[in-house]
């Protein structure tokens, strides 16, 4: 017996007779396919989609201070400290991009990692297993010594982050302690290589610089604040919203009190790191009073170029004579 059945005839949804129109709620193929398409992101992004522009501003900023220093630190030491610091955002990222509670409003680096999951999770474990490798084959015993206190640190920021909720160690924003993490980790090479390790953790010029980082940070958490919603709630404009208000005055205010003690520092080695770091305070605090006029994507960009042009732009000035 040969069963009968009714032909349907699939058609495409643009197919409807004259005179009728689609049914509600029915879009057409063409619009479906640009609607699953994923948004082409510009070149000018993709260092910081793949986590590039933290291991530059690094690498930056130690081959500063190791000019200020007058220190000819190995090359493998660089290429160590970028490793590192990639796979840390990396592995933050991941993070991130599992924890996500409204994917559709996170940044382009979060959906990246969200999207891509299963190939940076491997290129993050290579990662990490080649940094171990070369600091233990490059780094000098003392560097070593250091760098277990620094990245204590690091766990303890990772473990905030999988189990705790609020800022840091109860009163510390995680901007300002990533900031800070992020000076010491950077400058810990040159002090390492010139034997004043004590100096590392309470100079004027490490502690001014990581002021500049975790100002970096604020910037970057108060223009992602949208993104951030739903997505990082102990990011600091979601536990205090009136940051967003005031963060414009508190960028001019830091930029105003380095420039002040940059200018009482004139005769000091260090007078180009401070006017450096001034200088990037000004040009994140002239971001954050013209933020309305652009784009959060193209603010995230902006931020970390404000922080690593200063340490191009002033570094032949090094190494500074305090005697003119």
């Amino acid at each position: 017996m040969r069963w009968i059945v009714p032909s349907r005839r699939l058609c495409p949804l643009n197919d409807v007779p004259a005179g009728q129109s689609r049914p509600a709620g029915l879009s057409s193929p063409v619009e479906d396919v640009s609607a699953l398409r994923k948004p082409q992101l510009p070149c000018w992004l993709w260092l910081n989609v793949l986590g590039l522009d933290a291991p530059l501003v690094a690498v930056a900023w130690q081959f500063f201070f190791a000019e200020a220093f007058q220190l000819n630190i190995p090359a493998s030491n660089y290429l160590v400290l970028g490793l590192i610091v990639w796979v840390i955002y990396s592995a933050d990222r991941l993070l991130d991009a599992r924890r996500l509670g409204a994917p559709e409003n996170a940044c382009a680096r979060h959906r990246f990692y969200r999207d891509w999951f299963w190939i940076m999770l491997p290129l993050t474990i290579i990662g990490l297993i080649l940094a171990v490798i070369t600091v233990l084959m490059v780094l000098p015993e003392t560097l070593l010594h250091c760098g277990v206190v620094v990245f204590l640190f690091v766990i303890v920021y990772f473990i905030h982050r999988l189990w705790v909720e609020g800022p840091m160690l109860v009163v510390v924003p995680k901007e300002v302690f990533s900031g800070m993490v992020f000076a010491i980790g950077t400058t810990l090479t040159g002090y390492a290589w010139s034997n004043d390790i004590p100096d590392a953790l309470y100079s004027p010029e490490v502690l001014w610089f990581g002021g500049l980082c975790s100002l970096n940070c604020m910037a970057i958490s108060v223009w992602e604040r949208n993104a951030d919603a739903g997505n990082d709630g102990n990011a600091l404009p979601q536990l205090w919203p009136v940051v967003v208000r005031f963060f414009p005055a508190l960028a001019w205010g830091f930029t105003v009190t380095v420039a002040v003690f940059a200018l009482m520092q004139v005769e000091s080695v260090m007078f180009p790191v401070f006017l450096a770091v001034s200088s990037g305070g000004g040009l994140l605090a002239l971001l954050a009073s013209t933020a309305s006029r652009i784009s959060p994507v193209l603010l995230r960009v902006a931020a970390d170029a404000a922080v690593i042009l200063p340490a191009l732009v002033y570094l032949p000035f090094l190494p500074w004579d305090s005697t003119i």
